[in-house]
C-alpha cells in the first residue's frame, strides 16, 4: 500500500522513541530492523528485492574496494543496478505497445535506493568513501525516512552521522520538530487541498473553461512544490530526531533568476547526483562549449527519463536542458530580479503542464484550450472555481487556500531575506501546528514523487 503522510509520521514517532531508549550498541540494529519493518508494512511484495539488492551491491562494493579489477566491478555493479531499475520503470511502457493485460507495480523507493547504490559504487572506486560493515551499509540503503522520495544522501555524509544515532543534540531536535511541522503544513494543508482540483482539470481539460486550466497550471506548480518539499522537510526532520543530519533538499526554487539557478534550488540532492555521476563523468565542461551543451542535454534527458517512461518526460527534461543553456546573469536591481524570477517561474510552470500530462496529445490539447479558447467573464470565473467543492462553498474554499499560499509565500520571502537561514520560530511553528489540526486534509493522499 502507499505510505500516507500520517502513516509515515506514526511509524516514525514509534521508531524514534524505540531507538532513543535502546542501548547504544543496539541502536544501529534497531534502525535496520525499523527500515525492514517499514518496507514490510508498506511494500511487502518487494521486500525480497531490496534485501537482495543490498546483499548483492554490498558484495560488489567489497570487490570494488579490494579487487585489482576495480573498474570492471564498478561497471558490473552499475549495470546490475540499472537493469533492475529499468525493468520495473519501463516494463509497462513496452508492455502497452504489445499487450496490456499484465502490468508491473513500481517497488517503493527503487529509484532512490538504486541511486544511493550507484553513488556508493562510484565513491568506493574513487576512494571518496571507505568500505564499512554490512549493517551500516544496509541502514544507508534502506533508511526509511528517505526511502519514499529521498533526499539522496551520499554514503560519506550518512556514515559520518551514524555515531550520533539516537543521540541528537537539543538544537537538532528543535530543528527536526520545526521541519516536520513546516513539511506537514505544506503537504496536508496546501498540497492535498490543491490535488483534487488539479486532478480533475488535468484528467479532462476539455470539460472545463480555459480559465480553470490556467488556474490548475499555476496551482499544480504550487502543489508539486509543497508536496515534494513538504515530504523532504518531514524526512529531514525525522532524520534529525534520529540524530542523522542531512542537507536541505529545497532552497526557495520559485525565487530563482534562471533555470540553471532553479536546479541549484530544486531537488538539490538529485541535481547534485546527476552532476557528479552523469554530467562530470561525461566530460562536463572540460572539452569545449559544444560538448558541454551536449553533456547538459544528455544529463537533463536522463533526468526526464528517470521521472517517467513517456515521451512527455523526455521532452520535459530536454525543455529544462535547453533553458539551462541560456546564459542569464543575476540582476542587480530588485525590479529586474523580480522580472527574472517571474519569467523563470512561467517557464517552469509550462514544464509542469507537460510533466503532469498523461500524453503529448493531452499536453497539446491542454495548451491549445487554455490559450486559444481563453475568455473572461463572471460565468467563466464561477465555473472555474466550482470544481474545488462542486457547490457554492467553492469561493470560501478557494479564498482560504489562497490565504494559506500567501502566508507560506510571506514566510519564505522572510527566509529569503535572511539568506535562506531556516531559524525555528515559535510563532511560525504554532501557526503551522494549529493550521494542521484545523485545516489539514487527513486522507490517504500519497506523495507525488513516490511514483518516480
Amino acid at each position: 500500500m502507499q505510505a500516507s503522510t500520517l502513516s509515515l509520521l506514526l511509524f516514525s514517532i514509534i521508531s524514534v522513541c524505540v531507538i532513543y531508549f535502546l542501548p547504544f550498541t543496539w541502536k544501529q540494529h534497531g534502525l535496520f530492523a525499523a527500515n525492514i519493518l517499514f518496507y514490510l508494512i508498506f511494500d511487502f511484495r518487494f521486500l525480497l528485492l531490496i534485501i537482495v539488492s543490498i546483499l548483492c551491491s554490498y558484495k560488489i562494493g567489497c570487490k570494488i574496494s579490494h579487487s585489482k579489477n576495480s573498474r570492471s566491478w564498478l561497471i558490473c555493479g552499475i549495470t546490475f543496478s540499472l537493469i533492475i531499475l529499468a525493468f520495473f520503470k519501463y516494463f509497462n511502457f513496452f508492455a502497452d505497445k504489445f499487450h496490456d493485460s499484465f502490468r508491473l507495480i513500481m517497488p517503493l523507493g527503487i529509484s532512490y535506493y538504486t541511486f544511493k547504490i550507484i553513488s556508493y559504487f562510484f565513491d568506493l572506486h574513487s576512494k571518496k568513501t571507505a568500505l564499512k560493515n554490512f549493517l551500516s551499509y544496509g541502514i544507508y540503503v534502506s533508511f526509511f525516512p528517505q526511502i519514499i522520495s529521498g533526499p539522496i544522501m551520499r554514503t560519506g555524509e550518512f556514515y559520518a552521522n551514524l555515531p550520533f544515532l539516537g543521540r541528537p543534540s537539543s538544537a537538532l531536535r528543535i530543528q527536526g520538530f520545526s521541519l516536520i511541522l513546516s513539511g506537514l503544513f505544506k503537504k496536508i494543508v496546501i498540497a492535498d487541498r490543491i490535488s483534487n482540483y488539479t486532478h480533475l482539470i488535468f484528467s479532462s481539460p476539455m470539460s472545463y473553461p480555459s480559465l480553470a486550466l490556467l488556474i490548475a497550471a499555476f496551482l499544480f506548480s504550487i502543489q508539486i512544490y509543497c508536496d515534494f518539499s513538504g515530504y523532504s522537510e518531514v524526512s529531514i526532520g525525522i532524520s534529525n530526531l534520529l540524530g542523522i543530519k542531512c542537507s536541505p533538499n529545497f532552497c526557495l526554487p520559485y525565487f530563482s533568476y534562471s533555470i540553471k539557478d532553479f536546479w541549484r534550488r530544486w531537488h538539490i540532492s538529485l541535481s547534485s547526483w546527476l552532476k557528479d555521476y552523469i554530467y562530470i563523468p561525461l566530460g562536463g565542461s572540460r572539452h569545449g562549449h559544444f560538448l558541454q551543451c551536449l553533456n547538459t542535454l544528455i544529463t537533463f534527458s536522463i533526468s526526464g527519463l528517470w521521472h517517467g517512461s513517456g515521451l512527455n518526460f523526455l521532452i520535459w527534461g530536454l525543455w529544462h536542458g535547453i533553458l539551462n543553456l541560456v546564459p542569464v546573469k543575476k540582476a542587480t536591481t530588485r525590479r529586474k530580479y523580480i522580472f527574472q524570477s517571474v519569467s523563470t517561474f512561467l517557464c517552469v510552470t509550462l514544464g509542469w503542464i507537460l510533466f503532469n500530462s498523461s500524453t503529448m496529445d493531452m499536453f497539446i490539447t491542454y495548451i491549445h484550450h487554455m490559450i486559444a479558447d481563453f475568455r473572461l467573464s463572471y460565468h467563466m470565473i464561477v465555473s472555474s472555481i466550482l470544481p474545488f467543492t462542486g457547490d457554492f462553498s467553492c469561493l470560501s474554499y478557494f479564498a482560504v487556500l489562497a490565504l494559506f499560499i500567501l502566508i507560506l509565500f510571506i514566510f519564505e520571502i522572510r527566509e529569503f531575506k535572511q539568506n535562506n537561514e531556516k531559524t525555528p520560530s515559535l510563532k511560525k511553528n504554532l501557526f503551522f501546528f494549529v493550521s494542521i489540526i484545523l485545516f489539514g486534509v487527513f486522507g490517504q493522499n500519497h506523495f507525488l514523487y513516490a511514483n518516480f
